[in-house]
């Protein structure tokens, strides 16, 4: 999580369902390699306010400091980033943060950058959740959320994360102290609801 979100993600899949496309929406959903020609867009998703506003690290980064960490891209094994893309559209970024492979954790984040295609925030996190316990071993994703992002942390409560804890006046967005929420999700609880979930939200 990390903030990594929009601010105008569905609190649930029920105007989704009526639109009666889920399926053919969830299978079109991909996390594609980020390539040499998706870094300058990146970094401009990265600084939209909506998107820095629900960071963690709300300030605006420098393009040396983006290519920095566009470089490290292939090299680090305990974090990696994607492209969130719908059919041959390109949404946002997904990232899978802090392996830590005794421990079997990590914690994560995704924004949807394209506002148009922000109602399928459940869909994405749904889809990303599944890639991260079954193709990436882990056991426990950990989170932190700003509080005031209620939209995402309903998202994440109807996915099944539970909250650990809350950070008080924890970091500074816009002069402000900003609750941090910590939520995490079991693997083993995943796959007590993973099943009733996609009924429900693919159909």
């Amino acid at each position: 999580m990390l903030g990594f979100h929009g601010d105008h993600a569905l609190s649930n899949g029920e105007n989704l369902n009526k639109q009666g496309r889920t399926l053919i929406y969830y299978n079109n959903i991909r996390f594609k390699k980020i390539l040499s020609k998706d870094i300058l867009k990146i970094y401009k998703w990265r600084n939209e306010k909506s998107i820095r506003m629900n960071m963690l690290n709300s300030k605006k980064i420098s393009y040396k400091e983006h290519l920095k960490w566009s470089r490290s891209l292939n090299k680090d094994k305990k974090n990696y980033s994607y492209i969130i893309c719908y059919k041959n559209i390109d949404l946002g970024l997904a990232s899978i943060k802090q392996i830590d492979n005794l421990n079997q954790t990590c914690t994560w984040g995704y924004y949807i950058a394209e506002k148009s295609f922000r109602y399928l925030a459940p869909l994405v996190e749904l889809k990303f959740i599944s890639i991260i316990f079954e193709k990436k071993g882990i056991r426990k994703i950990w989170g932190q959320t700003i509080a005031r992002n209620k939209a995402i942390m309903r998202i994440h409560k109807y996915l099944g994360f539970k909250i650990e804890g809350i950070l008080r006046n924890h970091v500074k967005i816009n002069n402000n102290y900003e609750n941090v929420i910590l939520t995490s999700l079991f693997k083993e609880d995943w796959k007590l609801i993973k099943n009733r979930l996609k009924k429900k939200l693919i159909k």
